[in-house]
């Protein structure tokens, strides 16, 4: 291993932790950061001159290192958050606790993450190379790095961050300067037309450069769902609260019919996602007549040595949190499952269904095992952890193989990036969470308060619940994503102005694939410039 790789790799893997934690929580979505680490790793190992012959190899190993504290930074982000929704004094306790608020964060990302990643030793050979599945994001890396615009492309990121940094110090300051752009911007005051109410709307102007860049990297897929559930509580949401059910507070109503909107996701999810796993389970013991089709899976010695100190930490971190015994073998073999589709569905198309197949696994074991409400959110986190690294894992291995890298050397810097995550996902959490509130502007967890939703559905006013059933069923018949029409249901305005404006601002270019880079560029600078303020308010 390559001492520079592995500094490279380490910072990388901080600097995705951190991101993607902020991010997910802040939006909707979890972008993937690898293609933005490939940019910054190459742009690096440019400045220091490594050889040409090394060249492509350090920045996929650098890269697979760091996209590992990315997709473990999302999956926490996406279901933690759901015990402070909850049960607001038990996550602020855990909060003055720091210590122990960090280890229950870093217990959980080791148990869960080194069984993503066993899992994925497990899945390798059988999806890469019997099924010889895509795996989109290894090959657009492979591209990437091979690519003779790369230079041109990291130029692109350079500009990216540098505008980023120059608009938080021109609106915090720096040093002796002081900022003069405002944070806030009210674009419009209350209006009221019969039926119909319009909320003001105050841009928050911190954060709109990253919700801008992320708007426009993920274009009319985030736009169109976010565009229709503003439109939707304006048009439909406000005047049903007001004509019909008036006895019911605004914001009551609007989390009881986004509650039967989670519910019909959830119940849709029920109906398809048994279909996805019992032709998996039947593949693996299917006859040796169909060997073709068979998934076989071959254990080492070495795997079996891994596999029972993964299943040590597991028992020891569910133990703690006092899981009945059954349920911790409930929990291990359905995420091992479960981590399986996710990366089939994932070699395919590219996407990672994290929250569906956590819903899959948590909801039973609400009602067979009768647990309490941090023991359903840890399954939740649980799975998509395991669920996310072992697909993360597999797409750098897709990219490992197309550069004819060793997958045994990629295992190892994966397991740096891992360790590096894990160790810091706590602090990152920690000091997000107590610089800004869960549930503001800032920091709305859409995710995870979407997974609280689903917890306490048997606690808001049915009809009111089976409007939104019946309005997430129509979203998913004319192929609208719910959970986005849901973000821009209960988010803030500006936040859902934000990411549409960067959507729709695709439209005017050619070519946007060329602006990708500066976009990933002004996310990274807004969001830790953003996190490097509340590190220094909170030091003072």
């Amino acid at each position: 291993m390559s001492i520079v790789v592995i500094f490279v790799g380490i910072g990388l893997s901080i600097f995705s932790t951190a991101i993607m934690s902020y991010i997910a929580m802040a939006t909707p979505i979890g972008p993937w950061i690898a293609p933005t680490l490939v940019l910054f790793s190459s742009f690096i190992f440019k400045i220091i001159s490594i050889k040409k012959d090394c060249y492509n190899k350090y920045i996929a190993l650098a890269t697979s290192a760091g996209s590992v504290g990315g997709i473990l930074a999302t999956a926490c982000a996406f279901s933690y958050p759901t015990i402070y929704f909850l049960d607001k004094s038990t996550y602020l306790a855990w909060m003055a606790s720091p210590i122990y608020f960090i280890g229950v964060l870093c217990g959980l990302a080791i148990s869960a993450g080194f069984f993503g990643l066993w899992i994925a030793d497990q899945i390798q050979v059988p999806l890469i190379d019997k099924q010889k599945l895509n795996f989109p994001i290894g090959q657009l890396l492979y591209k990437m790095i091979s690519s003779q615009q790369e230079l041109k492309k990291s130029k692109n990121l350079f500009v990216g961050l540098a505008s980023g940094v120059v608009y938080g110090i021109f609106q915090d300051g720096f040093i002796f300067f002081r900022g003069f752009l405002p944070k806030t911007l009210v674009l419009l005051g209350k209006v009221r037309l019969a039926i119909f109410c319009l909320s003001p709307i105050r841009l928050t102007l911190t954060i709109m450069p990253m919700l801008w860049a992320i708007g426009f990297v993920t274009g009319h897929v985030i736009a169109i769902p976010l565009g229709v559930g503003a439109l939707s509580k304006i048009l439909i949401l406000d005047p049903i609260n007001s004509a019909f059910f008036s006895h019911i507070k605004p914001f009551d109503f609007i989390l009881a019919f986004c509650s039967g909107m989670v519910v019909s996701g959830a119940i849709s999810g029920f109906i398809s996602t048994p279909k996805a796993l019992y032709k998996t389970i039947s593949k693996m013991f299917s006859s040796k007549k169909d060997t073709g089709k068979k998934i076989n899976f071959s254990l080492s010695t070495n795997s079996i040595i891994q596999g029972a100190l993964v299943f040590v930490l597991i028992f020891s971190f569910l133990t703690y949190f006092k899981f009945p015994f059954l349920s911790q073998i409930y929990l291990i073999i359905f995420t091992a499952i479960c981590a399986y589709q996710i990366a089939i569905i994932s070699g395919k198309i590219g996407l990672a269904q994290l929250g569906r197949f956590a819903t899959f696994v948590m909801v039973p074991a609400m009602f067979i095992f009768k647990l309490d409400f941090v023991q359903l959110v840890l399954i939740s986190t649980f799975v998509e952890i395991a669920g996310g690294v072992a697909t993360d894992a597999l797409f750098s291995r897709k990219l490992a193989q197309l550069l004819k890298i060793k997958i045994s050397t990629v295992k190892r810097y994966q397991v740096v990036g891992l360790l590096t995550s894990a160790i810091f996902i706590g602090v990152v959490f920690w000091l997000i969470t107590s610089f800004f509130q869960l549930g503001s502007p800032e920091l709305f967890a859409q995710r995870a308060q979407a997974r609280r939703l689903l917890i306490n559905c048997g606690s808001f006013d049915l009809y009111v619940l089976a409007i939104g059933f019946v309005f997430g069923y129509i979203l998913k018949f004319i192929k609208v994503s719910p959970m986005l029409v849901l973000g821009g249901l209960l988010m803030p305005m500006d936040i859902s102005i934000g990411l549409i404006a960067g959507g729709m601002s695709t439209l005017l270019f050619k070519n946007k694939e060329k602006i990708y880079p500066f976009a990933s560029g002004l996310f990274a600078a807004n969001s830790l410039w953003i996190l490097g303020q509340a590190a220094l308010k909170l030091l003072k």
